[in-house]
């Protein structure tokens, strides 16, 4: 009978395996799809034409990509520590996120009242979730690694 990807998966964590990660030189590689992507925005925010907002969706996937690369990649100096610091900072991440969905449509409700025409962002858009998570990552991971 074959073994489906879940049990190999399970397995290979049974074992002590990690979760594999990017090699280092791909920080950088986020980094400027990151910021080449923020870029974009502003040019398409201010350059905007008939295509506006599906410039604006590939550039907010865009963002998304380099920050979900930063988060897979791993550091020069990799060690145990560092994977111990990184799965504190996921959880961190998680909880913060969580918390934040759920605290944000009641502060959106009562800022709602007093200024109707300046809140129209959208808060639980699928760029926002994912980039605050990764961006929560990534902001513990690196206070967690200056703490050691």
């Amino acid at each position: 009978m074959k073994k489906s990807v879940l049990n190999k998966f399970c397995e290979f964590e049974k074992k002590g395996g990690v979760f594999p990660l990017l090699p280092a030189s791909f920080k950088y590689i986020g980094t400027y799809v990151s910021i080449s992507a923020i870029v974009g925005l502003l040019l398409v925010y201010y350059l905007g034409d008939e295509l506006r907002d599906f410039y604006k969706e590939v550039c907010m996937h865009f963002v998304l990509i380099g920050l979900f690369l930063l988060v897979l990649s791993r550091d020069k100096n990799e060690d145990e520590r560092t994977n111990q610091l990184r799965y504190r900072a996921f959880a961190f991440a998680f909880v913060l996120g969580t918390g934040m969905l759920l605290i944000l449509p009641f502060i959106h409700m009562l800022l709602h009242g007093f200024y109707q025409d300046i809140l129209e962002w959208e808060y639980q858009s699928f760029f926002f979730i994912m980039a605050s998570y990764l961006f929560y990552y990534l902001m513990y991971f690196n206070i967690f690694k200056k703490q050691l």
